[in-house]
């Protein structure tokens, strides 16, 4: 197969098919090391070989230039990190590569190849609900029900991070429960977003409680408020079944607020340029030593300073704005609440958001990435599809 005949393929479906491949991985595979490969072997190499399609698409995209120039500072900051290594400064490197890489064909499919993508959320929603069902079959069959907190099969075994990229996949089955034609399809939607709420709660994650609560206001108005007024009240009773659980995580509920004073405290001296990328992003507090800084504008802020911290928020606001405008001018409500799912997690918990193919590229890089795409076509008629029926 030659050069422009691997393009044809690519430009047709086989993007479609590879990309389809590495979202169904983060359910379907049992190690993440074998899911990264899927997304350097088939994803990765197909982007390069289109980068003059995304690059003609994405041309005078204020948002795809913005993320390229966060990346690129980001990366530069490891000309002064205080912990530089050869070997790790070019694996982060080539992380960028790969992040921008997932972004810009995210966006780029889902305008080229909506009616493909359109029916690749859809059943995306499906998976991931079945994967949430046997996830809580398979965990509590060998742990005590309701009281551990529940590691779902798949390659997303960190309660917090799997419990963030199941419940970006809940809003999603929300918009289609109030979107979708006929009662059937409304009530299959139900039973599949009661599947991933129940999972979402069994891995008692206050992170993806929170980010839920946030994106079903924005997408369905005060009727989440009941979801969120069950699904937090659940969540905080199972805790309280398990005594050493609520002392830990509920008694210390605020661990958080001395991480984050303590990153701030080592700021000082690097309040401009940061510390650098590969800084040591472990933080002490209160007597303990925690592995991150648990809010990844603060980590921003610690490797790349205020202006790596304006950079990130400049994404964000032009995003928000882009979703916000997407709302008025199409009624889609479900990019701004995407967006600020992801928001919200990221303020809660995790680290870097430059890093290797992870849960994070879910709930916050895909938001932006959709987004940068469709707001360059947001005067064009709005198409409904849906799910088993084509244009």
């Amino acid at each position: 197969m030659d050069f422009k005949a691997t393009q044809r393929f690519l430009l047709d479906r086989g993007m479609v098919y590879f990309y389809t491949l590495f979202v169904a991985g983060y359910f379907l595979l049992p190690m993440a090391s074998g899911h990264r490969k899927l997304y350097y072997i088939l994803v990765l190499p197909a982007v390069l070989l289109l980068w003059r399609e995304l690059a003609d698409f994405y041309r005078a995209n204020i948002l795809a230039g913005l993320l390229l120039v966060y990346t690129a500072y980001m990366m530069g900051t490891l000309v002064w990190t205080a912990d530089f290594e050869t070997v790790a400064a070019l694996q982060t490197l080539g992380y960028s590569l790969c992040v921008l890489g997932f972004c810009y064909v995210s966006g780029y499919l889902w305008i080229r190849q909506a009616h493909w993508m359109d029916r690749l959320a859809h059943r995306a929603t499906w998976l991931a609900a079945a994967a949430a069902l046997v996830s809580i079959v398979a965990w509590y069959s060998a742990n005590p029900f309701p009281v551990s907190r529940l590691e779902p099969l798949g390659v997303m075994h960190h309660q917090n991070k799997a419990g963030s990229a199941y419940g970006i996949f809940l809003v999603l089955c929300m918009h289609y429960v109030f979107t979708e034609r006929g009662r059937d399809n409304r009530a299959v939607y139900c039973t599949l977003a009661l599947a991933l709420l129940s999972l979402v709660v069994l891995t008692q994650s206050r992170t993806a409680m929170a980010a839920v609560c946030v994106g079903l206001l924005i997408l369905v108005g005060y009727r989440a408020l009941a979801v969120a007024v069950v699904g937090m009240a659940t969540l905080w009773a199972l805790m309280a079944s398990n005594p050493a659980l609520w002392i830990n995580r509920v008694g210390d509920f605020s661990f958080r607020p001395g991480i984050w004073q303590q990153v701030l405290v080592d700021m000082q001296g690097y309040w401009w340029f940061g510390h650098g990328y590969l800084v040591d992003p472990r933080v002490p507090a209160y007597g303990k030593l925690f592995n991150h800084a648990h809010n990844s504008y603060l980590a921003t802020l610690r490797d790349g300073g205020l202006v790596g911290l304006a950079l990130l928020a400049a994404i964000l606001g032009v995003a928000v704005h882009w979703a916000w405008q997407l709302y008025r001018l199409r009624g889609e409500r479900i990019y701004l609440a995407l967006l600020l799912y992801g928001m919200t997690s990221i303020a809660m918990d995790y680290d870097r958001l430059i890093l290797e193919p992870k849960e994070l590229w879910l709930f916050f890089w895909l938001p932006v990435a959709l987004i940068m795409a469709a707001h360059p076509v947001r005067h064009e008629p709005v198409t409904v599809r849906y799910p088993g029926h084509d244009q």
